[in-house]
């Protein structure tokens, strides 16, 4: 299925599928190496030992914080697991092509943060429940660039290429042909907190009433008099049918968490926050009404 789409005919289709579909086959090949480390029943020790690797380095290929996997680490893995040839021919071209492309973040490194980019760019849905701020992809440009002149950031040069990330960040997901589903729950607290001024919450409001409208996105307000707001946000990142993530943004890198019960307590608190939200059309109504109240002297 994945090397069918590298070796598609189609020009446009091949350069469209690789920019799309290239987080996604990473994430494929990340979760097939692990798959195949757990049938040959071995420890990360115990490759690390084989290979001849630090075993950090297999820790950072099977949670995708790889920025490069050679086609020959891959071969090697593929061989020590007993992968049949046809698998292993699969992820070695997989590998090929993720080297040769480079997605958005890959240009901001420097300030582009950690892990979470590439898993959030692969995710075919995402949940998001935020306090606070507005979440970062429904973020206006303006209120981008007014969150990061705030002062926390004195380098003016830094807080330019910070504010160009976060821009792309929302482009790359939410302009592409095959956008994610997108169901965010924002705290009133988010929208009451006047980032930048007036104006820049006015069109800031503005944007979030036509991503609103969007098909693939549902914006829903949890208001303060629900005494449901939670002790931080959250971000549950759904990779294709099975795989899913959830993300804390806390300092220094993050948390993410999987599996277990850590993750279904937030997929429950979630639907809970869903239930008890502004249902959408009055979520609209609510934030045109926020946007009148920042006109009136």
């Amino acid at each position: 299925m994945w090397a069918s789409a590298i070796r598609c005919d189609d020009d446009r289709t091949k350069e469209a599928s690789v920019a799309q579909g290239s987080p996604v086959r990473r994430h494929y090949l990340v979760s097939q190496l692990k798959r195949l480390r757990s049938q040959a029943k071995l420890s990360q020790e115990q490759v690390a030992n084989e290979l001849g690797w630090d075993t950090s380095k297999l820790y950072r290929i099977e949670n995708g914080r790889f920025v490069r996997l050679t086609t020959e680490a891959v071969a090697a893995l593929c061989r020590l697991y007993g992968a049949s040839d046809a698998l292993r021919e699969e992820l070695v071209e997989i590998a090929k092509a993720a080297r040769k492309q480079k997605p958005w973040w890959f240009q901001h490194e420097d300030v582009a943060g950690n892990a979470f980019y590439s898993l959030e760019n692969e995710a075919t849905k995402i949940q998001q429940y935020a306090m606070g701020v507005v979440p970062g992809l429904l973020q206006h440009p303006d209120y981008i660039e007014a969150l990061m002149s705030r002062g926390l950031l004195t380098d003016p040069e830094e807080r330019q290429k910070r504010i160009a990330a976060r821009i792309e960040r929302c482009t790359s997901i939410l302009d592409r042909d095959a956008s994610p589903r997108i169901w965010a729950v924002i705290d009133e607290s988010a929208l009451r907190c006047l980032v930048g001024g007036p104006e820049v919450m006015r069109t800031q409001f503005q944007h979030l009433i036509e991503l609103n409208n969007r098909p693939n996105i549902d914006i829903q307000v949890l208001l303060l008099s629900k005494g449901m707001a939670q002790s931080c946000g959250y971000t549950l990142l759904h990779l294709g049918e099975t795989d899913r993530v959830g993300y804390i943004d806390v300092p220094p890198s993050g948390h993410f968490f999987e599996g277990g019960h850590e993750l279904a307590d937030h997929e429950h608190g979630f639907e809970y926050m869903q239930a008890a939200a502004l249902p959408l059309d009055d979520t609209q109504h609510f934030i045109r009404r926020l946007a009148d109240d920042l006109e009136k002297p």
